[in-house]
């Protein structure tokens, strides 16, 4: 009896490793196609209170600064890309955060040239749990009068241990 709990042991503990959690974040296939963002370009800033974050599903507080002279439209979104390998990729996240809120949009606001808003962002929206890593958090904003286009910005963060 004394062997046959020494086989049991290793076993289950192998298998309760093959079922645990991997160390790998969910991402899209391809990397970003934007490896080199700046927290700021054209007037506009993205800033965060706090570079390191513990694991789990961290609270952002960032700052938009629009110090151009003009007004970008910009939404409640934002994504977070991990760095693997040296690139940086998407986390993916289920469609489903966009029905449970409809105001988790790219646009549907305005900075004013001059302005400074304060948002939150929690990565339990997205429902997604972070693990240690190097990783940064994306806005995007639009010019929204002719002639249209994007500005996307970045700050990095790290995300350690709870242990």
């Amino acid at each position: 009896m004394v062997k046959i709990k020494w086989l049991i042991l290793p076993a289950l503990l192998l298998i309760l490793s093959a079922c645990s959690k991997g160390n790998d974040m969910q991402t899209l296939s391809a990397p970003s196609p934007e490896q080199e963002l700046g927290a700021s370009r054209s007037g506009l800033t993205l800033s965060i209170s706090e570079q390191q974050h513990e694991e789990g599903m961290p609270i952002f507080h960032t700052t938009l600064r629009n110090d151009s002279q003009i007004s970008y439209e910009f939404g409640e979104y934002f994504h977070i890309e991990i760095l693997k390998n040296n690139e940086w990729y998407t986390l993916s996240h289920s469609d489903f955060v966009f029905y449970e809120n409809p105001k988790f949009t790219n646009l549907g606001r305005l900075i004013a040239p001059g302005k400074e808003i304060h948002q939150s962002f929690t990565v339990e929206t997205i429902g997604v749990t972070l693990i240690p890593g190097e990783y940064r958090l994306v806005k995007m904003f639009l010019k929204p009068v002719a002639p249209y286009y994007v500005v996307t910005l970045a700050v990095p963060f790290k995300v350690i241990s709870a242990v």
